[in-house]
C-alpha cells in the first residue's frame, strides 16, 4: 500500500495496525473490482500467515482473515482469494467471530467453488 506508506513506516505502527490499513484497502479494492491490488494483499497476508514470528501470522489471523466475514464482498469473495488450507486453519476464529451457522455457509461457498 505505497500510499500508506509513511504511516506503516513509522516506528509506532504495529503489524497489527498495519492489518488493520489492509482490511479497509482490500474492502475497496473488492468493491473497484482491482484484481492487481487484490493479488498483492492477498498474497501480503498469505506470506504473514505462513511465517514462524507469531506477531505475523497472528496479526494476519486475527486482524485481517477473521474480519474478513465482517464484509459481504470479502465474505463471497472468501473462496476465490483465501486458499482452503488458510481457511481451515482460520474456521476457529470465523465460528468465534460469526457464529457456526454463518460459517457453514462460508463452507459451502468453499465446497462450490
Amino acid at each position: 500500500m505505497p500510499e500508506n506508506r509513511t504511516q506503516l513506516q513509522d516506528p509506532g505502527t504495529s503489524i497489527y495496525g498495519a492489518f488493520i490499513d489492509l482490511l479497509a484497502a482490500t474492502k475497496i479494492a473488492h468493491q473497484q473490482k482491482d484484481t492487481a491490488k487484490l493479488k498483492s494483499y492477498y498474497a501480503f497476508a498469505e506470506w504473514c500467515f505462513s511465517q514462524r514470528e507469531k506477531d505475523l501470522w497472528n496479526a494476519a489471523g486475527v486482524t485481517f482473515y477473521e474480519h474478513l466475514g465482517d464484509n459481504a464482498i470479502t465474505l463471497q469473495e472468501m473462496p476465490k482469494w483465501v486458499k482452503r488450507s488458510i481457511y481451515m486453519q482460520i474456521r476457529d476464529l470465523l465460528v468465534f467471530r460469526l457464529g457456526e451457522d454463518a460459517v457453514k455457509q462460508i463452507d459451502n461457498l468453499y465446497q462450490t467453488f
